[in-house]
């Protein structure tokens, strides 16, 4: 069971500790029903009026180790499942931190969030119920073997009926398995429609037949949903239905059967009933607990296939120790580095490459070409986010491998052009603040944000000035390249000017190497050299000659 392999995370102990809680509790449970009828037995042969105090003391003792253990055994495995799932959650977040971007980009965000945060909370909210379930499955087993001190018999028929009745219900459960995940994929379409209506709400609302049919699309969808819903309704109040149709079995069993065939059982019915009565509790704990605990398995299981997914996509030794690469370096080049983009069967992908690239340490280099020639892919290359299919890049003579990705990126602050703004200036330990405000008044954000401790004092600003915060982050780190995607291309013509004629020219005069893409065809003069992208292939542009390179 997956919720048993989520436990075991944190070593058997933790199992260990849920059988012998639930062992104990369950012991006491069946003490307390042999107290109450040896009790009852022994009033109706005495006919005494007073309370048998030994064995009022006996029952309240039982009955106090069933509560200090039911308690004990819902918190320890609460707080072990917690850790467990923290665990587990902690191990993704490890291995998407460490994935491939081309496999993690083609991977699918909303499965990535659902079962990192919502399938965690349903783990966490219904995993209670393995505990009951297996305190409800141990306390079966003792009342029956009671029962079986009194009349074999009835134990045996007892058992066989609820083997039969376990079997149903088992197979009762899994087609209600299968309309649960019906209706996960149902809720699934139905998550993608409301999250087109608030991705493209401008779009929708300038365009009448758009928002109808998405309208349409959402009223079919919500009207399937309902359906499925339904249908996992009904099957789970059936599951119930018949649950409980085979206790009230059971007493007919004992009541009207197994005296037929055993005369001598008549006198000791009283105990059989009494017995099979304080299953009620066990029965329909379990019944309740198999029902929720489906969702949870379903979570858990989840988990544990994106674990294993994830685990595929990790980039080759990015959780290992990076050896890391000096910061002082005379070039970085791409050598014959080819990248081809899938293709459907049939259709020629499109390759970049054969790509030979070499930055000088210090200069200013821009990479301009059309829509759709692969520019940001080759940004990608360049920063070995993207692996080449053949290729190598070096840093000045030496070849960069795997172990040392971490170490070549330490190189580099990036500014993409589906740039994250992140509020806390993660990984800069504590800020440079003159440095910070100085950069503030240079991108002429000083009246607009500020920087507290190690975040910015607010985010909610237009895309381009959320990207020249991004690049005050972006030079707060202090490395020797600044990669910039299409920087320019959200800044009003004023500032589009002052960043090529005077910031370009400053971070030079620092010693940044700056690798731009740009479109900026009037600011080309800033660059030291200018690369062109066509056709997958690179030119490099001079003054008065072009070059293929």
């Amino acid at each position: 069971m997956h919720l048993l392999r989520l436990l075991h995370l944190i070593g058997g102990k933790p199992l260990r500790k849920l059988i012998l809680f639930a062992s104990a509790s369950a012991l006491s449970t069946t003490l307390v029903l042999s107290v109450v009828t040896f009790a009852a037995q022994q009033i109706d042969k005495t006919r005494e009026e007073f309370v048998n105090l030994p064995l009022a003391v006996l029952f309240l003792l039982s009955l106090i180790v069933y509560v200090v253990f039911e308690t004990r055994l819902v918190e320890r495995f609460a707080s072990d499942i917690e850790e467990a799932i923290d665990l587990l959650r902690m191990k993704l977040i490890r291995r998407l931190r460490h994935a491939d971007l081309w496999k993690i980009e083609h991977f699918g965000q909303s499965r990535l969030f659902t079962n990192i945060t919502q399938s965690c909370k349903v783990v966490s909210s219904n995993s209670q119920y393995l505990a009951l379930t297996m305190r409800s499955v141990i306390q079966i087993g003792m009342i029956l073997i009671y029962i079986a001190t009194v009349s074999l018999l009835s134990c045996i028929l007892l058992t066989a009926l609820l083997a039969v009745a376990t079997t149903v219900y088992y197979r009762l459960g899994l087609t209600l398995e299968k309309c649960q995940e019906a209706l996960g994929r149902d809720e699934g379409k139905l998550f993608e429609c409301v999250a087109d209506l608030l991705d493209g709400f401008k779009e929708q609302r300038l365009n009448s037949r758009r928002s109808r049919a998405l309208g349409e699309e959402f009223n079919e969808l919500s009207l399937h949903t309902v359906s499925s819903r339904s249908e996992m309704h009904r099957q789970s109040w059936q599951q119930f239905v018949f649950g409980e149709t085979m206790f009230n079995l059971m007493l007919g069993l004992v009541v009207f059967v197994i005296p037929v065939y055993s005369p001598s059982v008549r006198t000791e019915l009283v105990k059989i009933s009494a017995a099979v009565l304080f299953m009620v509790p066990p029965v329909f704990g379990l019944m309740q607990s198999l029902t929720v605990l489906r969702a949870a398995k379903a979570a858990a299981g989840r988990m544990m296939e994106l674990d294993s997914e994830l685990e595929d996509i990790v980039e080759p030794c990015s959780e290992e120790a990076q050896q890391s690469l000096p910061l002082e370096f005379s070039e970085i080049r791409m050598e014959n580095m080819v990248f081809a983009y899938p293709a459907p069967e049939g259709e020629k992908p499109f390759t970049l490459g054969p790509l030979n690239l070499s930055v000088k340490r210090g200069e200013v280099l821009f990479i301009t070409g059309g829509n759709g020639s692969g520019k940001s892919s080759l940004i990608k290359l360049l920063t070995s986010l993207y692996h080449p299919e053949q290729g190598m890049l070096y840093q000045d003579k030496k070849a960069i491998t795997h172990s040392e990705f971490a170490g070549y990126r330490a190189l580099m602050a990036p500014v993409f052009s589906d740039f994250h703004l992140f509020e806390h200036l993660y990984g800069l330990g504590e800020v440079d603040t003159p440095a910070a405000r100085e950069l503030l008044g240079w991108m002429e954000m000083e009246r607009v944000v500020g920087i507290t401790g190690n975040q910015f004092t607010r985010t909610e600003l237009s895309t381009g000035q959320r990207k020249r915060l991004a690049l005050v982050a972006a030079l707060l780190e202090k490395k020797p390249i600044l990669i910039l995607d299409e920087w320019a291309a959200d800044q009003d013509a004023y500032f589009r000017k002052k960043f090529y004629r005077e910031i370009l020219p400053e971070l030079k005069r620092r010693g940044l190497t700056i690798i731009a893409v740009t479109h900026d065809d009037r600011y080309f003069d800033a660059a030291d050299r200018r690369i062109h992208l066509e056709y997958g292939r690179l030119r490099e542009l001079h003054a008065n000659r072009e070059d293929q390179v």
